[in-house]
């Protein structure tokens, strides 16, 4: 049995506006184990990024809060922790590389400082060791003048290269669990591919979890053992990487495989799923993706499916099995 790093059970986070508390999260569940990469997939305002942001606890200045759920890491229970525990936490045994790194590193400090704070925190380095180990790091992040660029600040870098900068400082420490939230994306395709392996080589080497957030199927299909697809707050199929490109279950899934443009294929428009993610503050009642879907029955309109297991290799949340030979999933 792979032993579990993170598991998350029943979680659902909330957002106050105008005295009203909106549910953003909805009963989300799932887990990543040591060395595996488990993608997380939906379209934008599915609950991705939020769930990133409930595992690192990331609430501070808004009205964000986890209302139900656990989050287990390496049986820690992070919703019980103060925020002194959980900083001595982030950075590393749990880092995040995040989805705009424009502003994920502090305008006014020097990328040096900003690098050596963490490694000097967490690995007790002094601050010759720590220096050493930055540029190290920013040269395994494909950026060939390291140490030129200890000394710059991120006004003068591209964006591709803050980016790996970003990735630079969440894998400086050898963390556990490494979440990663569009990583790729203001990269160009050479240097995604080198970052890709860098992560690969994280996972191979210190049988690092990962959990990859993105949009990108290709990524998922190249680097990921499972997936978990999100759609309105909640965790709408779950499988492994080869079931689900192969015999996706939910509509939803099979929509998202459909709209990536095919090799070969001469289409004047290409699949699209029609109408768009439900408002938090106005979701509809029973499946929250029924109003979208082409399948959608009576009772998807009336009540919301149980998570089901469909094969040892997949769950779907979807009326369409209830009556066939599967058994109710249950967290």
């Amino acid at each position: 049995m792979s032993q579990t790093v993170l598991e998350i059970n029943q979680l659902e986070t909330s957002f106050t506006r105008d005295k009203q508390k909106i549910k953003i999260l909805r009963g989300v569940n799932f887990s990543v184990n040591k060395g595996e990469v488990v993608g997380l997939v939906g379209e934008s305002g599915s609950g991705k990024s939020l769930t990133s942001l409930s595992i690192m606890q990331l609430f501070h200045d808004t009205t964000g809060k986890i209302d139900k759920g656990t989050i287990k890491f390496n049986d820690q229970e992070l919703t019980k922790m103060t925020e002194s525990q959980m900083r001595k936490l982030r950075g590393k045994q749990i880092s995040m590389i995040f989805q705009e790194p424009m502003t994920s590193l502090n305008p006014v400090l020097k990328i040096g400082r900003q690098l050596m704070e963490s490694i000097r925190l967490h690995l007790n380095y002094d601050k010759e060791q720590s220096r050493k180990h930055a540029i190290e790091m920013l040269k395994k992040v494909g950026i060939g003048r390291a140490e030129e660029l200890m000394d710059e600040y991120p006004h003068q870098l591209s964006g591709g290269m803050r980016q790996r900068v970003m990735i630079a400082m969440a894998m400086s420490c050898n963390p556990s669990l490494l979440i990663a939230d569009e990583p790729t994306t203001a990269l160009d395709v050479t240097i995604q591919a080198q970052i890709l392996e860098l992560m690969k080589g994280l996972k191979q080497d210190h049988e690092t979890a990962i959990l990859l957030i993105t949009h990108d199927l290709g990524v998922v299909a190249e680097m990921c053992d499972r997936v978990v697809v999100m759609y309105a707050g909640e965790v709408v199929e779950e499988a492994d990487v080869f079931e689900l490109f192969a015999n996706p279950k939910h509509p939803y899934t099979s929509g998202l495989i459909r709209s990536v443009p095919k090799i070969g294929e001469n289409k004047e428009e290409l699949d699209s799923i029609k109408g768009q993610v439900p408002s938090p503050s106005n979701m509809p009642t029973g499946c929250k993706f029924a109003p979208r879907c082409e399948k959608a029955m009576a009772i998807c309109n009336e009540a919301a499916p149980p998570m089901l297991n469909i094969n040892q290799n997949s769950k779907c949340s979807c009326w369409l099995y209830e009556k066939k030979d599967v058994t109710v999933h249950n967290e």
